[in-house]
């Protein structure tokens, strides 16, 4: 049985151990402003969701995993859906994510009705070397 809700202080140990995009501290903080959400099915953790607020107006999805064995199962999607009613439902016409033209979740994103909306390629001395990174938006 497929449990979604947000993430609370007994999950951040294990979010922050998958999540090592971000640090554990920035995990925490992120709990506490109710911008993670994690998938358990029974009492196995699956994945998580964590995003922010770009031009702190509007949500943009950071992060979508859900872990090896539960992929192609729909668990990404229900998880999805489910933020996507919690931002609407806390007042939010649209919402953001991003990814990279040479990872898969471009054409996942797509499939859940996000459309591309334009890119960039990091070259700043942040990161170089990096795919295009394309920006997506969907209307609530």
């Amino acid at each position: 049985m497929l449990t979604i809700r947000l993430a609370n202080s007994e999950d951040v140990e294990i979010v922050a151990k998958h999540d090592t995009h971000i640090s554990k501290n920035l995990v925490k903080d992120k709990v506490l402003r109710n911008e993670i959400y994690v998938v358990y099915d029974t009492d196995r953790f699956v994945g998580w969701l964590r995003y922010g607020l770009f031009w702190d107006t509007i949500p943009f999805m950071n992060m979508l995993e859900i872990l090896p064995g539960y992929q192609g199962k729909g668990i990404g999607r229900q998880l999805v859906s489910f933020w996507e009613a919690q931002m609407k439902a806390h007042g939010y016409k649209m919402v953001m994510t991003s990814t990279q033209q040479n990872e898969h979740a471009q054409h996942f994103y797509s499939a859940v009705g996000y459309i591309g909306v334009g890119g960039f390629i990091q070259s700043c001395g942040v990161v170089t070397g990096e795919s295009y990174e394309i920006i997506f938006m969907k209307d609530l």
